[in-house]
């Protein structure tokens, strides 16, 4: 379940995310979830929500993605796991694929291993919405 950033650029979290993230860690008493935590600062940058780049993933964020083989883009909402409804394109931030998007960019492909242990890629297209951009910086 690694997800893998296929750039090397800055992986951006605000505070906000960061805290509510491990508070979910601490509740769940998972040491999976903690080391995918552990992981995810270990790349990160934490910044103020205001400071957040604006074509950066975070979380509420809704984003346009692209899949490999793939006609129609999909319209993804990277929400926390209580909001996760995949059929109505809100992803958790736990799934696999919500561990590789949070913190990516605007045009990066992001990697991340499907639960059967298949290497699947998704390349962001766009941001349609993200809180901070907008002044949101509580969601």
């Amino acid at each position: 379940m690694t997800a893998t950033k296929t750039n090397t650029a800055t992986l951006y979290l605000t505070e906000l995310d960061v805290t509510r993230l491990e508070r979910i860690a601490s509740r769940a008493d998972s040491a999976q979830l903690e080391d995918m935590l552990d992981s995810l600062l270990a790349r990160a940058t934490i910044v103020a929500p205001e400071e957040i780049p604006t074509d950066v993933v975070t979380m509420n964020t809704r984003l346009v993605c692209n899949l490999p083989g793939e006609q129609a883009p999909r319209n993804w909402t990277l929400v926390y796991p209580d909001a996760a409804d995949f059929d109505a394109g809100r992803l958790s931030v736990l799934s696999p694929v919500g561990q590789a998007l949070l913190g990516a960019r605007a045009g990066q492909t992001v990697s991340y291993r499907l639960p059967d242990g298949r290497e699947q890629q998704v390349s962001v297209a766009g941001i349609a919405f993200q809180p901070e951009a907008s002044g949101q910086y509580t969601l």
